[in-house]
């Protein structure tokens, strides 16, 4: 039986990260400029899109820990695929919207279902596993984001084109080179009774599980307005669009420059896991404060390096955590929480926000997400040290 590789793993990832990043730009852009939609339109389908991502987290996880992997990655990659050959002939209103919340149910099925392969690779740390895949996925999206301007220059059915090549070149290569071991944990269901208490990860184990994504949760609802309501504060500051994508550049190069001397760190030396993403949540935390006082270009940009640190050190860390604490039989599971909780955060994040800025002000909404970060840390901490370090 052929074992599956890290590198047809991470160049799957880079393709479909690249892909997805052609995309996700121009949604909203593409759906008011072009289609003529409202804005408020715009956000129904973004907030659709990321609920259908949650279903399809959820589902990818159990394909994971239940079903013959190989076989339905190869459907959800080509859900994804059928759905980009259909956007380049018919990408009008509605059926834009439609397409692309299938694309983005078959990605969730298949990020999902990857996350979950990454677990069963032997040759390397799962650390170092999660850290490349983390990086892979942000170098995609470095050139994504910087080409999407330049093809969409020319014609933006183009944008369609290529995303579809990328996905069927990704289809090719989880065919071909995902070869999941026959010790995988859809097939622990067989194996004798004597190794049963495998099927279920511990209760402690399952508690810091959940503080920890109950934190990245947290974390992910107050990243989202990066993403979402800063730019329209920062435009009300005085600072130009221009000046806030810049912001989204540093974060891809300091993503790129850290990522490579964070797994070097990690393959030379021993660095507790636990603390690490204690680290990360805590750099979070300071750049969620630092911007209740940002009010001029470069405290944006000060807040953005702290947050691309902490981004670097914990998001690829909760997964290797999930992977870690989980017993082999729920690894899918755990890894489709990891997705889901980011997804959560991405369809809530705004309309929260936007909720916040409205009864309040920009300011209570940086300091409602500092509280709420430091709320979940001190809740995960607590779990830590009272199930783990009592004796």
């Amino acid at each position: 039986m052929k074992r599956l590789k890290l590198k047809w793993l991470l160049l799957g990832s880079l393709l479909a990260s690249t892909g997805t990043s052609f995309m996700w730009p121009l949604t909203t852009v593409y759906m008011h400029d072009y289609l003529h939609q409202s804005l408020s339109l715009a956000g129904v389908v973004l907030l659709v899109e990321s609920l259908v991502m949650i279903g399809g987290s959820y589902i990818g996880g159990y394909i994971f820990d239940h079903l013959q992997v190989n076989f339905w990655l190869q459907i959800a990659i080509g859900l994804s695929v059928i759905s980009l050959l259909l956007l380049i002939f018919f990408n009008g209103w509605p059926a834009y919207p439609c397409l692309l919340i299938i694309n983005a149910f078959g990605g969730a099925i298949a990020n999902t279902i990857v996350n979950s392969m990454a677990t069963l690779i032997t040759e390397k740390d799962s650390r170092y596993v999660f850290n490349m895949l983390y990086f892979m996925a942000n170098i995609g999206v470095v050139l994504g984001t910087m080409l999407v301007g330049i093809v969409v220059k020319y014609d933006i059915r183009l944008i369609f084109v290529i995303t579809f090549i990328m996905f069927i070149f990704f289809w090719l290569i989880a065919r071909t080179y995902y070869h999941v071991p026959l010790n995988n944990s859809a097939s622990e269901k067989n194996v004798p009774s004597k190794h049963v208490h495998l099927e279920k990860t511990s209760h402690r184990h399952v508690w810091l599980i959940m503080g920890l994504l109950l934190t990245y949760l947290a974390i992910q609802l107050g990243y989202s307005q990066w993403q979402s309501n800063l730019s329209i504060y920062m435009q009300s500051l005085g600072i130009s669009l221009t000046k806030y994508s810049y912001l989204w550049t540093l974060n891809g190069i300091l993503i790129v420059i850290l990522q490579p001397f964070l797994s070097f760190l990690e393959e030379h030396y021993h660095i507790d896991q636990f603390y690490k993403v204690l680290l990360g949540f805590i750099l979070f935390i300071l750049a969620f404060i630092s911007l209740i006082f940002a009010k001029d270009y470069w405290h944006f940009v000060f807040s953005m390096v702290w947050v691309t640190i902490g981004e670097v050190i914990t998001f690829p860390t909760v997964s290797s955590l999930a992977a870690q604490l989980s017993s082999i039989a729920e690894r899918g599971k755990y890894q489709g929480s990891v997705s889901i909780a980011a997804s959560l955060g991405h369809a809530f994040g705004p309309l929260l926000g936007g909720i916040i800025i409205e009864k309040a002000s920009y300011e209570w909404l940086f300091s409602m997400m500092s509280i709420l970060v430091i709320f979940a840390t001190i809740i995960c901490v607590l779990i830590k040290f009272m199930l783990f370090n009592s004796k």
